[in-house]
């Protein structure tokens, strides 16, 4: 699937008529959010003779044992029992899974559990569940936009013979349960905070690593950035962060005045950061996409949009900035996503380019009145062919923005590359093609050319190319790029989406490459000493390796290397569709794209050679970082080569007969894979860890693929 009919279809998901004011009341529940549908599809295997084994099995420990046992009607003692005899002696319950990784047990529990034993297991009822999945970056679409029915799952008593199938189950489990697994959630606790502070001048803008993607003003800041996460950042030069704001939950709202309830509390807590940030030179800003569904033609809506912005910014007078994207999957104007057929009367002979850029304006107004110094950053994100943007829109849309609103273009966008003979065109998220590309050169050069600040978005770090570990050691890749984007006299980053905020030493190689004199071996030197070559020729195979990733739109979204082995298979046809960066099916078409099977599973099987001998050679290389990287390398490793046994696992599946021996091989090299991962997935509290998707997957889901990828070599 190309990456511009994969957005599209994204945002026809969130089609809603902008004709008249929605009216949340009756579209959802009090706060105007409703649940996606329910639809009947084929469930995934069950794994354990009952299937009330399996809700024990996935959230024993996660959950509360009470909670358990409301959901499958019985009692404690019952939950306890019964999970002793799948092997989960000793296994406690970690109260952090309630408030922190809820986004884990919504994913592991959405083709077991119907929507009110998932509440009742989360403790959230449906209203904060349907706004979970629509503002937690779009968390439903993740989840494939609809809820799989399925049956109300009830206790009931195991069968002699269920009973020694369970032993035997409990003995594999036993055998791999992690005997002293970290603490999961437990980052830069009990660091020491030293006195730093970041250097002004150029943004270099990220997400804060743990930073939540939907109410994050409900809780106190300190639970995702800490002081002393803060003073890693300071300490790499990173002077802004970036966090998602809905307008309607931190001012108030007049077209829904349930919506706004609290949002007193929320600016106390806002302030509270903002101040806590300022000792460390690092500014908060805004990530807003607005006004919600509401018409930008009509008075009224503008007014609405410019008082709510002015009164945030005078309550909040240090805020740094706001940074919009006006063309998205949130309707933040009657032609905010052209893949609609509806026409709004007041709209529909308004330039799109003119709507975009007047909802800039509107707030950037609002915070020059408000006498506030908070930037504007208009990201132009969706400024672009796939919303039906030409290149000349573009150029008008740029140039009716307010002079003093900095412009932001993704740097690799529309970047043509080619690999093994086969051609694609990069969307964004690429860190194995660096940008930037011509169209972000000629965009970038015209916003400067009229006068506006400019700013690139890269991704640092990581990217969907693997988002379940923290950082991929590709230094060179990255500082490829950015020395392309500051020879065109780009020096502004916006580092990271959701993914990608890990204090790595990539940061460091942001703020140290644009200093004067730079050079890459002194830094190499001076972050790694005497391990600076090992590292650097350890690099440069990773780098090699990274530029054979098979990019296409479904590669980067569909594909098996965000959940990778704790994918759970099926031998029969799943007759579903994979989903954005979560369930990968056996639908390889979708993410093999034009590759084909055979150009796709080469170029990974050069991917994955390459990076092995970078493993070889770290694995000698001593010293704190060295460690780090090659644990996470490693991860890395692994999970590239689950994807490239899951794409065999999906081509054999279809010709059981024919391949079987190649089937059966899969399932030996996916066990020893699978084992590999077990062993190294709680001795890091940031593996399989991202904030807008909590766990990819725990130790637990490996395990319970272990489980099932030995009944599957049985039944073959």
């Amino acid at each position: 699937m190309k990456l511009i009919h994969l957005i599209l279809s994204i945002a026809v998901l969130f089609c809603s008529c902008t004709r008249e004011y929605s009216n949340p009341k009756e579209e959802g529940g009090v706060s105007g959010y409703s649940l996606p549908p329910v639809q009947s599809v084929k469930l995934q295997d069950l794994n354990f003779p009952q299937s009330w084994q399996e809700v024990i099995f996935r959230n024993y420990g996660y959950a509360s044992e009470a909670r358990i046992a409301e959901v499958l009607g019985c009692d404690v003692r019952t939950v306890k029992k019964e999970a002793r005899r799948l092997g989960l002696k000793g296994v406690r319950y970690d109260e952090a899974w309630s408030s922190l990784g809820y986004i884990t047990l919504i994913r592991n529990n959405w083709y077991l559990l119907p929507y009110d034993q998932i509440c009742t297991l989360i403790g959230f009822d449906e209203d904060r569940l349907a706004f979970v999945l629509q503002e937690e970056d779009f968390l439903r679409v993740k989840l494939g936009n609809f809820k799989p029915e399925c049956p109300q799952i009830k206790y009931c008593a195991l069968s002699d013979a269920e009973k020694a199938e369970t032993d035997e189950i409990a003995h594999l489990v036993a055998g791999n349960l992690p005997k002293d697994p970290c603490k999961p959630f437990e980052f830069f606790k009990n660091e020491n905070v030293p006195a730093v502070t970041a250097d002004g001048g150029k943004l270099h803008l990220i997400h804060g690593y743990l930073s939540p993607c939907g109410d994050a003003f409900a809780v106190d800041s300190r639970t995702y950035l800490p002081d002393a996460l803060l003073a890693r950042y300071a300490s790499y030069g990173i002077n802004g962060i970036f966090i998602h704001g809905l307008l309607s939950n931190l001012s108030p709202y007049p077209f829904n005045p349930v919506q706004a309830e609290g949002y007193e509390a929320r600016r106390e807590r806002l302030n509270e950061l903002v101040e806590r940030c300022k000792p460390f030179g690092i500014d908060i800003y805004l990530y807003m996409n607005e006004p919600r569904r509401l018409c930008t033609s009509r008075p009224e809506v503008k007014q609405y949009l410019y008082d709510a912005v002015l009164d945030l910014a005078k309550a909040v007078p240090g805020l740094g900035g706001i940074l919009t994207i006006t063309m998205s999957e949130n309707l933040t104007h009657c032609k905010s996503n052209n893949s609609f057929s509806q026409e709004c009367e007041l709209c529909k002979n308004i330039p799109v380019e003119e709507l975009a850029s007047e909802v800039n304006n509107i707030i950037h107004r609002a915070l020059v009145d408000s006498g506030s110094s908070a930037r504007l950053i208009a990201n132009l994100w969706g400024w672009a062919p796939y919303m039906g943007w030409t290149d000349e829109m573009t150029a008008r849309g740029v140039s009716h923005l307010d002079k003093d609103i900095t412009a932001l273009c993704v740097s690799e966008f529309n970047l043509e590359i080619e690999k093994d003979g086969i051609r694609n065109v990069v969307g964004e998220y690429s860190i194995s093609n660096p940008g930037p590309s011509p169209r972000s050169v000629k965009t970038l050069g015209d916003a400067a050319a009229t006068g506006h600040k400019t700013m690139a978005k890269v991704q640092i770090n990581n990217s969907w190319e693997i988002s379940s570990v923290p950082y991929l050691s590709v230094f060179d890749l990255e500082a490829e790029h950015l020395e392309n984007l500051r020879r065109i006299g780009v020096d502004e980053f916006m580092l990271t989406w959701t993914l990608g905020g890990y204090p790595s030493p990539m940061l460091d190689l942001v703020s140290a490459s644009g200093k004067e004199g730079f050079s890459l071996d002194k830094w190499y030197e001076k972050m790694f000493g005497p391990d600076a070559a090992a590292v650097h020729e350890a690099v440069r195979h990773f780098c090699d390796g990274f530029r054979n990733f098979p990019y296409n739109g479904g590669a980067l979204y569909n594909g098996p290397k965000n959940l990778g082995m704790a994918n759970l298979w099926s031998l029969e046809p799943d007759q579903k569709g994979s989903t954005m960066v979560c369930f990968s099916f056996d639908d390889y078409e979708s993410w093999v794209g034009n590759y084909g099977y055979d150009g796709y599973t080469a170029l990974m099987e050069k991917l994955l050679a390459e990076w092995k001998k970078g493993l070889d050679i770290l694995e000698d290389v001593k010293g704190d970082l060295p460690e780090e990287m090659y644990l996470f390398s490693k991860v890395a490793y692994l999970t590239y080569k689950a994807d490239l046994l899951h794409t065999r696992y999906a081509f054999y599946k279809r010709d059981k007969e024919r391949y079987s021996e190649e089937l059966k091989g899969v399932i030996d090299a996916s066990i020893d894979c699978t084992k590999e991962l077990i062993a190294l997935c709680d001795t890091n509290p940031a593996i399989a860890y991202e904030a807008s998707n909590c766990y990819f997957f725990t130790s637990r889901n490996l395990i319970e693929k272990l489980i099932q990828l030995t009944r599957m070599k049985e039944q073959l």
